[in-house]
């Protein structure tokens, strides 16, 4: 199996080769490595996972998150996620499938929940809701288990839309704290908020190709210094650190999932020549492309 662009059909065969295709779910506690090998990865799915116990960091899209109890983690297709760090004791449920499982899922329209779950891959919930989200998730395993009932596949999908109501009534929820909260902020802290979003979905979009400042500013219709001053203000962190973040992500994941060339690599990435992308690399990661390819 690819650890690092994670198949739906691969991690059935590992886990339980009785799943119902296009769905898998945990029957026990398991630690992020059964997934993963310490680099970069995609998965056709659609990934669920609580945290159980424990704690660690993530990324997801280039974009750093803390993990501890009673988080809840949802992944979409091709997002780019890497597994920093975690302690010995962490352990998550996970349920792992298919869009093409849901096709007959029915929409809620409610557009403001799905940007808040792109937005917000991790949350943060309380003991209640955790303990709701666990319930459903060991109904879901047992039904799951009944492997000769004529309609299985059936009451899975169902007890799945079930699930990712619950889910999306506690992202509801802390939408709606949010709007109260936002009526105490500036319209300039606003602002600065929306920009921010717009400067990491043009970065996810564009920094293949794309690497100067300039580029993310003209089309945000901003100077790269005001640009820098916001995501500085906002993240921590300078406009340009989170560009050269992607770069490094996707050019680890290239690595560790293809058989392209340095020099097929560094075309891609529009990098001059391989020398300087090499360069590039090292000095952010430590590490030659050779290196980290062969790690």
């Amino acid at each position: 199996m690819n650890l690092s662009r994670i198949q739906i059909k691969d991690i059935s065969e590992q886990i339980d080769p009785y799943a119902i295709k296009n769905f898998i779910v945990s029957d026990e506690s398991v630690r992020m490595p059964h997934l993963t090998a310490n680099h970069p990865f995609v998965t056709d799915g659609i990934i669920f996972a609580i945290c159980i116990s424990g704690n660690g960091r993530i990324k997801i899209n280039f974009k750093e998150y803390e993990i501890g109890k009673n988080t809840i983690m949802t992944f979409l297709p091709h997002y780019v996620i890497e597994i920093i760090e975690q302690s010995e004791n962490a352990m998550n449920e996970f349920l792992i499938f298919s869009p093409d499982f849901l096709t007959e899922i029915p929409s809620s329209g409610n557009l403001d929940i799905s940007m808040s779950l792109i937005e917000s891959p991790c949350l943060k919930v309380s003991d209640e809701e955790a303990e709701k989200l666990l319930e459903f998730h060991s109904f879901i395993v047992k039904q799951h288990k009944r492997r000769e009932h004529p309609f299985r596949e059936q009451m899975a999908k169902s007890l799945l839309i079930a699930l990712l109501s619950e889910i999306g009534a506690i992202y509801y929820t802390r939408m709606n704290e949010l709007k109260k909260e936002q009526f105490s902020e500036s319209e300039i802290n606003t602002y600065q908020k929306e920009q921010m979003y717009t400067f990491f979905r043009l970065v996810l979009a564009n920094h293949k190709k794309e690497k100067s400042l300039k580029f993310y500013a003209d089309k945000m219709f901003l100077t790269p210094k005001y640009l820098s001053t916001i995501i500085k203000e906002r993240t921590g962190r300078t406009a340009f650190s989170w560009i050269n973040e992607a770069l490094i992500s996707s050019t680890k994941h290239m690595l560790k999932t293809t058989d392209l060339t340095i020099l097929q690599i560094s075309e891609e990435l529009n990098f001059p020549n391989p020398s300087f992308f090499g360069r590039f690399f090292k000095k952010h990661t430590g590490m030659t492309p050779v290196q980290y390819r062969e790690s």
